[in-house]
């Protein structure tokens, strides 16, 4: 719990406090990660494909233009 969590607690007396707008955000921030990273291997095999259907229009485009005449 960070140093304010101890203060309040000291001056309010009490066990339990509801985490601030800050923690909150904090943890909410930790989870997205989280789920990013989790994702990770997913996102990172449809890149893949794409990277390698994009490498074939390029190929198929520079055949063409070789086809036609183009440098």
């Amino acid at each position: 719990m960070p140093v304010i969590g101890w203060v309040r607690r000291l001056v309010l007396g009490c066990d339990r406090i509801e985490p601030s707008d800050s923690e909150a955000a904090l943890q909410r921030a930790r989870e997205a990660r989280e789920q990013a990273e989790a994702r990770q291997p997913i996102v990172s095999a449809v890149a893949a494909k794409l990277r390698h259907a994009r490498e074939e229009n390029h190929f198929r485009e520079r055949i063409e233009a070789a086809f036609r005449g183009a440098p």
